[in-house]
C-alpha cells in the first residue's frame, strides 16, 4: 500500500513539474505577430508537402516508416528553424 501511495504521489509530482515548463519559440529580432505569420506559412507549406508525399506514395505511410503527419511536423519545424526561430523551455 505504501508503494502505491508513493508511486501515485511521485506521478503527481512529475505531472506538476512538467506542467510548469513551456516550449516557446524565440527569435532575436521578430515579434509574436511575426511568429504567428511565419508559423502559418510554414504549416501551409508542410501540409502541402505532406499531401504531395501521400499522393506520390499512394498511402498514409512512407518507405522510411514515417507517417505523413510526422513528415508534416518535421517539415514545419525545419521551416521555422530556417526562418531563424529556435525553441527553448521557459520555466
Amino acid at each position: 500500500m505504501k508503494n502505491r501511495c508513493f508511486a501515485a504521489l511521485l506521478g503527481i509530482l512529475f505531472l506538476s513539474i512538467g506542467g510548469c515548463y513551456q516550449y516557446v519559440a524565440v527569435h532575436p529580432e521578430k515579434s509574436d505577430a511575426q511568429f504567428y505569420a511565419d508559423q502559418k506559412e510554414c504549416e501551409l507549406r508542410a501540409r502541402d508537402y505532406a499531401k504531395t508525399r501521400v499522393a506520390d506514395w499512394g498511402g498514409p505511410g512512407t518507405s522510411s516508416g514515417m507517417s505523413a503527419s510526422d513528415g508534416e511536423i518535421n517539415t514545419a519545424r525545419r521551416c521555422m528553424r530556417d526562418k531563424g526561430w529556435s525553441y527553448h523551455f521557459r520555466k
